[in-house]
């Protein structure tokens, strides 16, 4: 059926409308993929990027050592805070003690 009306449309020139139609799919997938490329790329950059914080941070706090040792009351209020500041770790609710009966 789409022979009959490609034929009907574009006569002799049916072969060059496939032709045409063929580069057309494969710009469109050649575009599609270079989108694809582009998020992957843009992905491992963020990773990069959350690298590069997470080293950054790890930097200040291996300077932050030998200072530790010059001002030790700061020191520890710094850990104090620090401690203070982050989340209680989730704890098991207790279980009930059970106890048998002596014969």
């Amino acid at each position: 059926m789409l022979v009959i009306i490609g034929l009907l449309l574009y006569g002799r020139n049916l072969p060059e409308a496939g032709r045409a139609l063929g580069k057309v799919a494969a710009q469109f997938r050649r575009g599609f993929q270079e989108f694809k490329d582009q998020l992957d790329r843009e992905g491992d950059l963020s990773e990069v990027k959350k690298t590069l914080k997470n080293t950054a941070q790890e930097l200040k706090n291996v300077a932050a050592v030998p200072r530790a040792g010059l001002d030790p009351a700061r020191a520890l209020r710094d850990l104090t805070n620090e401690a203070l500041s982050s989340p209680l770790p989730e704890e098991a609710p207790p279980q009930p003690e059970t106890t048998e009966p002596r014969p």
